[in-house]
């Protein structure tokens, strides 16, 4: 049977104010009656009700994270996945939980907007993609204290995120050390920061030792949409000698099937991914990738989101390096 504070008062002949004190470790209540209290607690097995407590102290003892629109995708991969674990991990540690809140596609601002009016979460992790202007001001007027992963080109607040241009100079440079010369690009959607900026270190690199630097295709990450492109890109730029992936995961292997089903020798042909996964170790073929610092990236996620909560000022923006790695 769960007890309320109302009943254990009675029990003890005390206030419920002063039961309170006692749970509470507040002053106000002798030692002797404190223990008292406690031990008439214990043995009644009497549990704290959780949603009262949360409206007395005006906060949820929960913090969520927003995923991305196309779900399947993001939870199939590494990246989201470890930023989840990251940010839970955090959370865990101030006795937090983590609440993982799924987009409305049609209404994207219906989601940020019941997340604020419901007061469900006592702050917000963001992924930058789906942040807009719209969206960006309704977060600024509101109280609810959030931060991003990612960048967006309108506003940095408390962003995290990987050095995506220079990353994709490095990736690209080595793909050239290795000899290849007729490379092409093939990136996620474009209105994405990240893709903008990794498709801009692309052609920097290639720029700078004077080869051609336009064969880039952009495409949403959906298997079949990407699956098409990527078919079409190739049959269109038929003297590729390697690829650079500015997105990794099962986007990665989206590419791969489509180089496969059309014939291309894997032996001679260069790839680079902006992005590592454990299953490239395994593929009959090199590739280079690019490991992004994504726990600790994760980790920042969480440690601004808790200053923000405690009035503090955390960076307005994080920046990492990422490693390169080959298979």
């Amino acid at each position: 049977m769960n007890y309320t504070i109302a009943e254990i008062s009675e029990m003890a002949h005390v206030a419920k104010s002063t039961v309170s004190k006692a749970l509470n470790g507040q002053k106000g209540v002798s030692e002797a009656k404190r223990q008292e209290i406690l031990k008439l607690v214990g043995d009644m097995n009497y549990r704290p009700n959780l949603a009262a407590r949360a409206l007395a102290k005006r906060k949820t003892e929960t913090i969520g994270l927003i995923i991305p629109a196309d779900v399947d995708y993001t939870l199939s991969g590494v990246y989201w996945s470890v930023i989840i674990a990251a940010v839970a991990d955090e959370a865990s540690k101030r006795n937090y939980n983590l609440l993982l809140i799924m987009l409305n596609k049609e209404n994207p601002l219906k989601t940020l907007e019941d997340t604020i009016l419901k007061q469900s979460v006592d702050g917000l992790v963001i992924p930058a993609e789906l942040l807009s202007p719209q969206s960006y001001s309704m977060l600024a007027s509101s109280d609810m204290p959030f931060v991003l992963q990612g960048r967006t080109s309108f506003c940095e607040h408390c962003c995290v995120d990987v050095r995506s241009e220079e990353g994709a100079v490095k990736l690209t440079k080595r793909l050239m050390e290795k000899g290849f010369s007729r490379i092409g690009c093939i990136a996620g959607p474009e209105s994405f920061l990240y893709t903008q900026e990794r498709i801009s270190g692309f052609k920097k690199a290639l720029a700078a030792a004077s080869l051609p630097s336009d064969m880039v295709m952009t495409t949403l990450y959906s298997e079949k949409e990407t699956k098409e492109n990527v078919r079409r890109f190739l049959e269109e730029h038929k003297d590729l000698d390697a690829l650079f992936l500015a997105a990794g995961g099962e986007f990665a292997f989206y590419v791969f099937e489509v180089l496969k089903d059309m014939g291309v020798n894997m032996d001679n042909f260069g790839i680079a991914v902006f992005d590592e996964y454990r299953p490239f170790k395994f593929l009959p073929f090199p590739v280079i990738s690019g490991r992004q610092p994504i726990r600790q990236m994760g980790a920042q996620d969480a440690r601004n989101l808790f200053q923000l909560m405690e009035k503090e000022n955390p960076p307005s923006l994080s920046l990492f390096d990422i490693e390169i790695l080959e298979s």
